[in-house]
């Protein structure tokens, strides 16, 4: 079967790029996992929200909260999602199609 690889960085940049893309990856997954667990956590206090368990992961900072639910949910969701996709052209396309112009 022939592939087609489509460089779209220099060999010389290409590890530092790719240390660069993880972290952005990284913190864009804690900032979705945050923001989630902090709505889930509003919605309850207005009883919009089924009851879940919120797990308190310190008694030092308050605003710190952990969702076992939410989290495998997120989890299943992401991985439904990246297994729809047949390959990387896909994803690139979904992304072009949703990112704010």
């Amino acid at each position: 079967m022939n592939m087609l690889i489509i460089h779209s960085i220099a060999d010389k940049i290409y590890w530092p790029v790719f240390i660069v893309a993880t972290l952005a990856a990284v913190v864009a997954s804690q900032a979705t996992i945050t923001a989630t667990f902090s709505i889930i956590k509003q919605a309850l206090a207005l009883g919009c929200f089924p009851r879940v368990k919120v797990v308190y992961t310190s008694k030092k900072f308050l605003g710190q909260i952990y969702v076992p639910d939410i989290n495998w949910i997120l989890m299943v969701l992401c991985i439904a999602v990246t297994a729809g996709f047949e390959n990387q052209n896909q994803i690139g396309n979904a992304y072009g199609m949703f990112s704010p112009c």
